[in-house]
């Protein structure tokens, strides 16, 4: 038998292999590696046939469900890394094995533009107007906190462009009017940052418990409340686990990279304090998942609500400040919560509009307001230009 022939043989049995074990083994609706839904069989509908969407669910079935699909991610993570691209799937690798998304889908007046760096800046406008507009019609005291992507943050740890990344920080802070009131959180996380402090994740998007004390920090001397921030020293950093791998490892298929360290800054009251979320009691500040479960950030606020409400559990008349909002002020709640009862409202929520800031603080009786929004869903939404 020549070469070619034995080459020829042994590739359709590698193909006749992975056919039997992509029938046999068990296929997984979800994938905690990568933190989201896989396709399962698909549904044959004669609609769907003629539609062209079975073929698509029917090539994203074997995608999602390929045997050792795990293995075979991080092998491709590796060889792009190794080919000297720094990336892959969008997601940078630098110094000390810090992750960033450096690749988005940009909204647009015309429709997303899928994978790109580059910002719309007519997009971007438009969102600066609309925070312009809720900040004029503002009734109380509002505070808007725009943190800062990882990439803004964490730029010198990269050998990529900043170029990017600087222009989109000094455009948007010129497009804000000067009745905004916006602490630059993202300049202020970046000196942190710079100065050897674990602000953000090295593997996942959000802000850490010491980045969310810096934006509770800001918060308050933006409300003239400076002389009630509590210290650092008030708080005791307990550390929940030690192999947290958040959204950025789990997009980039760099498995080799350490986890992170996930922690809360507890204090003895914080037992007083009553959480609601979505009109259901939780178990408080932090819900942890059953025995043996990953923990990760849903462990603040028990993940993604639309309205959450914390309170203290012995009826202290306090000022309410209702917080629009997306999942980094989750981690932020804890600190705000010492000063104030407090509504925190999903941004993000398919099911509820709560883009007019006015009408809605005025709804749920606030006495302030905060705005706690990441610029990468800025980028990425249409949210902001519809503030008002």
């Amino acid at each position: 038998m020549r070469p070619e022939q034995t080459t020829v043989i042994l590739f359709c049995l590698f193909l006749v292999m992975f056919a039997i074990l992509f029938l046999v083994l068990p296929q997984s609706p979800f994938s905690a590696e990568e933190k989201r839904a896989l396709q399962t069989k698909p549904r044959v509908e004669f609609r769907s046939l003629l539609s062209g969407r079975l073929g698509e669910e029917v090539n994203d079935w074997y995608a999602d469900q390929f045997p050792f699909r795990n293995w075979f991610v991080g092998l491709k993570g590796a060889v792009e890394i190794a080919a000297g691209k720094g990336e892959n799937n969008g997601i940078l690798l630098g110094k000390a094995g810090q992750l960033a998304r450096v690749r988005f889908d940009m909204a647009t007046a015309n429709g997303a533009i899928p994978d790109t760096d580059r910002v719309d800046e007519s997009h971007l406008l438009a969102a600066a107007e609309g925070v312009n507009r809720a900040a004029a019609n503002a009734r109380v005291p509002t505070v808007f906190l725009f943190t800062g992507r990882s990439v803004d943050v964490a730029a010198s740890a990269f050998h990529y462009p900043s170029e990017p990344s600087r222009g989109m920080l000094e455009e948007w802070e010129s497009a804000l009017a000067p009745w905004v009131v916006a602490p630059d959180m993202a300049g202020v996380l970046r000196e942190r940052y710079e100065a050897g402090e674990a602000v953000v994740y090295r593997t996942d998007h959000h802000w850490t418990t010491l980045g969310a004390y810096y934006g509770y920090r800001e918060a308050m001397r933006a409300f003239g409340m400076e002389r009630e921030i509590l210290p650092p020293s008030a708080f005791a950093p307990v550390t929940v686990t030690n192999r947290f791998r958040g959204s950025f490892w789990a997009a980039g298929g760099m498995k080799w990279v350490a986890p992170d360290r996930l922690e809360i800054w507890a204090r003895p009251d914080d037992g007083d304090y009553a959480v609601t979320a979505d009109g259901k009691p939780t178990d408080g500040f932090y819900t942890f998942p059953d025995e043996g479960a990953e923990i990760g950030y849903e462990l603040f606020l028990d993940g993604t609500h639309d309205v959450v409400t914390v309170s203290r559990r012995d009826g202290a008349a306090r000022p309410r400040l209702v917080v629009f909002k997306d999942s980094f002020a989750n981690s932020l709640a804890p600190f705000l919560a010492r000063h104030f009862d407090l509504v925190l409202l999903n941004l993000s929520s398919a099911r509820a509009d709560f883009t007019d800031l006015t009408a809605r603080a005025m709804e749920y009786g606030a006495d302030r307001a905060l705005v706690v929004y990441t610029l990468s869903n800025v980028l990425t939404t249409d949210t902001a230009a519809r503030f008002r």
